[in-house]
């Protein structure tokens, strides 16, 4: 049983939101929850919990007196998502182990990508023909002419002189920059001991080379809100491996390939089979032009349904997921 007023730590940074499901399940005493409501620490709403203001006050304090490094979780403006988020969160994590490696959560970051591009203008689609035309467009044209790749040989000793030229080429193009916010990203750290010695590129604050990253985005039931996700991630890639962290991006420093994974989460698993086979019409058009990368659809039903926790997330995603586009060894 949780001490009644740990109970408050529980609303970290990367589970703001709870419901009195997933809260009794972490085996909270539920009469004490409703004690804290009272108090005004916590507030509910269409059964949804959250830190009040007061709530956050008293995390900061209880995490100062018992060492708690983690933040106060401050409730988004669509809590209801932000609680189905935790939720996947917590059974994806009990789901492996990765014992080899490090399980490093993020929830809605904000990942920055280019060009900004009205959705007019990011895909066409024609029955089963997907265009990007953005890919045609003047500042893509211009960032892959200006911002080619190099190769692995000499990439460390080019490192600073890439950083410098990215400053300055970002200095102009900021209000082009925009933002991509998946619901979860998750950074996988493995064999990171084999890694230690590699000091970390100045582009990389969530330290994702020498990864492989996996971004979670639940459906919207719209395939038009799917592939405008799809265009997104895409951006994403692209940005990253061309302009912040050139030759380092997809290659770790063993040499072995470092993935990148779209999953769109649905709650069913029918929707989730349906929704990879309706993608899948569009076959390597999906990623064709920001390969390497790959895309998956994935239920919260299957996730829910694992019983033997597997050892790594390779034994577990491909198990239950739905491959819409999978790259091949040495793809892209």
């Amino acid at each position: 049983m949780i001490d009644n007023m740990m109970l408050i730590t529980l609303f970290d940074s990367l589970y703001p939101c709870w419901t009195e499901e997933m809260l009794a399940r972490e085996g909270v005493d539920l009469s004490a929850l409703e004690k804290l409501v009272k108090e005004g620490l916590i507030r509910q709403e269409a059964g949804v919990y959250s830190l009040s203001e007061a709530g956050v006050a008293e995390f900061k304090r209880l995490a100062l007196e018992n060492f708690i490094e983690e933040k106060p979780g401050e409730a988004p403006r669509d809590r209801a998502r932000s609680a189905r988020a935790g939720n996947f969160l917590k059974r994806l994590n009990a789901a492996h182990l990765q014992r080899w490696g490090i399980k490093q959560y993020y929830a809605s970051p904000a990942l920055e990508i280019f060009p900004r591009t009205a959705d007019e203008e990011l895909f066409h689609v024609a029955g089963s023909e997907l265009t990007w035309p953005y890919m045609e467009g003047k500042e893509e044209r211009e960032m892959e002419e200006k911002f080619p790749l190099s190769g692995l040989r000499g990439r460390k000793e080019r490192m600073a002189a890439a950083v410098e030229r990215s400053a300055q080429w970002l200095e102009e193009k900021r209000a082009l920059v925009d933002t991509f916010t998946p619901d979860i990203l998750y950074v996988c750290r493995y064999d990171y001991l084999q890694y230690e010695n590699f000091k970390g590129h100045p582009n990389d604050p969530l330290r994702l080379i020498n990864t492989d990253r996996f971004l979670f985005s639940f459906d919207s039931g719209d395939e038009a809100e799917e592939l405008r996700e799809i265009g997104r991630f895409r951006r994403w890639v692209t940005f990253q491996r061309l302009v912040m962290m050139p030759d380092f991006f997809d290659i770790d420093t063993q040499e072995q390939d470092s993935i990148c994974q779209l999953l769109l989460v649905s709650e069913s698993e029918q929707q989730a089979a349906a929704r990879c086979e309706r993608l899948a019409r569009f076959g390597t058009a999906l990623t064709a032009g920001a390969e390497p990368f790959e895309i998956w659809t994935l239920s919260e039903e299957a996730l829910a349904a694992v019983k033997d926790k597997r050892e790594i997330i390779w034994e577990l995603l491909p198990d239950i997921a739905h491959p819409v586009r999978r790259m091949s060894a040495g793809a892209g």
